[in-house]
């Protein structure tokens, strides 16, 4: 799809026929289908133009044993880069409420700068639990995206749900931008990762609050390779029980707090502060 030359009343199939809204192109598609985001037209100084829009991936299940047909949906934004930014590439900002909202399994986005400053949310991966009438916290995943803004990225519940190599930076004023599980219904959100991943505050603010944030049970988890500059007192906050292992992860921080991990069952194993000095618990 193409925001400059694009038109919605295109077919959608090829770069000359492309789709000029990311709604448009998610109505269309069906499950497996790929869409690729060409960024909008560059101004020096501001960079790539903004899609706004607030997008809805829709699920056509009903119930468990019902085939999911919008599964495996996946936006890719056209870059040459490899590693997230929110100034390079296609840019999307929501019009009201959230950037993206997916009902629908295994939606796969990756290579999108997202602005969700003054939105719910930025990007919501919705299940509802053991009803199975939502189940977009199920396999899918976030890559080489830059979230800016306290929208952020929630899932209600899980399963294999996968935050890889973004960047998530908090509004100017220092309101969290970062990564919040939940759990909607009776399930346990299962093996969540978040790898290789940057969290830093709002233009020279700290962020008020942990960008990593994860409420309800959560089975064998992973937390790993991730770089934290984001100058909050707790910046790892598993607030119930829960299990997996929390490593290799470093911190602008002099010294490592026991109060900057609430690890709540998780192994904490080899996070390091600027001292060069690794903390277990």
């Amino acid at each position: 799809m193409d925001g400059v030359s694009g038109s919605d009343g295109n077919t959608g199939l090829s770069p000359d026929k492309a789709f000029a809204t990311i709604q448009k192109a998610v109505t269309i598609s069906t499950g497996g289908d790929v869409i690729y985001i060409n960024p909008k037209a560059y101004t020096m100084g501001t960079g790539f133009a903004r899609y706004t829009e607030d997008v809805d991936i829709t699920n056509t299940c009903t119930g468990s044993g019902v085939t999911e047909g919008n599964a495996g949906i996946s936006i890719i934004g056209v870059t040459p880069l490899g590693v997230a930014s929110d100034f390079m590439g296609p840019r999307w900002k929501h019009a009201t409420t959230h950037c993206l909202h997916t009902k629908a399994a295994a939606t796969h986005v990756e290579n999108i700068g997202f602005f969700c400053e003054g939105a719910t949310y930025g990007v919501q991966f919705q299940s509802d639990g053991a009803t199975y009438t939502m189940s977009g916290g199920q396999g899918s995943s976030l890559y080489n995206c830059a979230i800016k803004g306290e929208g952020g990225v929630f899932a209600n519940s899980s399963d294999s749900l996968q935050i890889v190599n973004c960047q998530f930076q908090a509004k100017y004023d220092g309101n969290v931008c970062g990564m919040i599980i939940t759990l909607d219904g009776t399930n346990v959100a299962r093996r969540p990762v978040v790898r290789g991943c940057h969290f830093l505050g709002g233009n020279g603010t700290a962020m008020d609050a942990a960008p990593i944030i994860w409420t309800g049970g959560v089975e064998n988890g992973l937390i790993a390779d991730n770089y934290f500059d984001t100058g909050t007192t707790v910046q790892i906050n598993i607030a119930t029980a829960s299990t997996g292992l929390i490593t290799r992860n470093f911190f602008a921080e002099t010294a490592l707090s026991t109060t900057f991990i609430v690890q709540n069952g998780m192994y904490c194993v080899a996070n390091w502060d600027v001292t060069g000095i690794a903390e277990d618990a």
